[in-house]
C-alpha cells in the first residue's frame, strides 16, 4: 500500500518537476549574465545590460518567469525576467506620471540609482527613530535583505524605458517601507498589486491574478478580504511613488511622508 501511494505520488511528480527543470533551462539561456548580447536576427544591445530578444523570445521568457514565480512570489530573479519581457509598450503611463511632476522630470533627467557605500549604509542606522532612512535600514537588517540584488534590466528596448523599469524596481524596497508591509507572500502580493494601480505594469496584474492560487485557504481569504482591496484604492488614490526623490527623504519622518503621498496603511495589517 505504501510502495503504491509513493509510485503514484512520484508519477504526479516527475511531470511539474521536468517542466520545471526546461522552464528554469529555457530561462537561464536569456538571464544568464553569460546571455548572448545579440539575438540570432543580429539586433545590437541598447544599453549595457541589454539583451536584444524578439517577440517570441520574451513571451517565452514571460511564461517561463511567471511559471516559476509561482512557485515563489518573493524571487525577485523570477519578478524581475517576468516584468523586463511584459514591459516593452507599456511604459508610456508611468513616463507621463513622471513627466506631469515637477520632481519626476527631475529624476528623469538626473537619472539617480540606488547605491551606498558601507559608510553611507550604516550612517543610516544613526538616523532618528521614525526617519525614513531609519525604518528603511532597520527593515532590510531585520530581513537580510541588500540594495544591491536588484537585477538590471535587460529585455526592455528602448533606453528610457529600461531606466524607468530600473527605478521602479530598485525602489521596491522603499515601498515596503511606506506601505508597512513585510515580504511575506500575502504582502509581497499586495505591494505588487498597489504598484499596479500605479504603474499599469503587466507584471503587478499577474503578479496579483496568479499570485494568490498557491496561497494557503485562510491566506487567501485574507489576501481578498482585506489586502486586496486596500491595495487597490491606496494604490488609485495616493501620489505616484515613481515621482519621489526617495534619495532626499532620509531624514524626513516617515509619518510625513506618508500625508504628502496620501499612504494610508492597511488597519488589519497594523493592528
Amino acid at each position: 500500500m505504501l510502495a503504491r501511494l509513493i509510485t503514484g505520488a512520484a508519477s504526479r511528480a516527475a511531470p511539474l518537476a521536468g517542466a520545471s527543470y526546461i522552464v528554469a533551462k529555457s530561462l537561464a539561456a536569456f538571464t544568464s549574465p553569460d546571455a548572448q548580447e545579440e539575438s540570432s536576427r543580429g539586433m545590437k544591445p541598447l544599453y549595457q545590460s541589454h539583451r536584444p530578444t524578439t517577440r517570441l523570445q520574451k513571451a517565452v521568457i514571460a511564461a517561463g518567469a511567471a511559471l516559476m514565480g509561482l512557485g515563489d512570489p518573493t524571487d525577485g530573479s523570477h519578478i524581475a525576467a517576468l516584468g523586463d519581457a511584459t514591459a516593452n509598450g507599456h511604459m508610456d503611463h508611468l513616463r507621463s506620471q513622471m513627466l506631469s511632476d515637477p520632481v519626476g522630470r527631475r529624476i528623469l533627467r538626473e537619472r539617480p540609482q540606488i547605491s551606498f557605500t558601507q559608510e553611507e549604509w550604516e550612517q543610516l542606522k544613526t538616523l532618528p527613530e521614525g526617519s525614513f532612512g531609519r525604518s528603511y535600514y532597520e527593515q532590510m537588517a531585520r530581513n537580510n535583505i541588500s540594495w544591491s540584488t536588484r537585477p538590471p534590466v535587460r529585455f526592455v528596448d528602448h533606453e528610457e524605458d529600461a531606466y524607468l523599469l530600473l527605478r521602479y524596481r530598485q525602489c521596491h524596497d522603499f515601498y515596503h517601507v511606506i506601505l508597512d508591509l513585510d515580504i511575506s507572500v500575502v504582502e509581497e502580493l499586495a505591494i505588487k498589486v498597489f504598484e499596479w494601480q500605479q504603474t499599469r505594469l503587466p507584471v503587478g496584474l499577474v503578479a496579483g491574478v496568479f499570485g494568490p492560487l498557491r496561497l494557503p485557504s485562510e491566506e487567501r481569504s485574507r489576501f481578498f478580504d482585506f489586502y486586496l482591496p486596500w491595495a487597490l484604492q491606496c494604490g488609485s488614490s495616493s501620489k505616484p511613488i515613481i515621482s519621489v526623490y526617495w534619495e532626499e527623504m532620509w531624514h524626513r519622518p516617515i509619518d510625513d511622508i506618508r500625508k504628502e503621498m496620501g499612504v494610508w496603511l492597511l488597519p488589519q495589517r497594523n493592528k
